[in-house]
């Protein structure tokens, strides 16, 4: 079997801005897509965000960010409804979270009474 290096032997002949569109479109093929939820999944998702608002509850929110999927953990400031974004207060910053973007929400503590 021949044991070849790939791309890397051609790298030294290629020119930098050749070497970064390369790693770009690598990163593009492999990134992840995007799925819609089910109309189950955003009742489920509306009610443990509404149980984490009434209650100050602390809550994992799982977000699509730049081509794939992020938790913040932290209480919900506010909900700006004009803007469709919700204000997460993590441990070192205010984070905006468009709604459209948020995939899955998890209580941290015991469930709504």
């Amino acid at each position: 079997m021949i044991r070849d290096r790939g791309t890397m032997k051609w790298t030294a002949m290629m020119l930098p801005e050749h070497v970064q569109l390369i790693r770009e479109w690598k990163q593009e093929d492999f990134a992840e897509a995007s799925r819609e939820l089910t109309e189950w999944e955003l009742e489920e998702l509306q009610q443990t965000i509404d149980c984490a608002v009434c209650q100050h509850k602390i809550i994992t929110l799982t977000v699509w960010e730049g081509s794939r999927y992020l938790q913040w953990t932290g209480t919900i400031a506010s909900l700006n409804q004009d803007a469709q974004e919700l204000i997460l207060e993590t441990n070192t910053k205010m984070k905006h979270i468009p709604l459209a973007y948020i995939h899955a929400a998890r209580l941290e503590d015991d469930g709504c009474d």
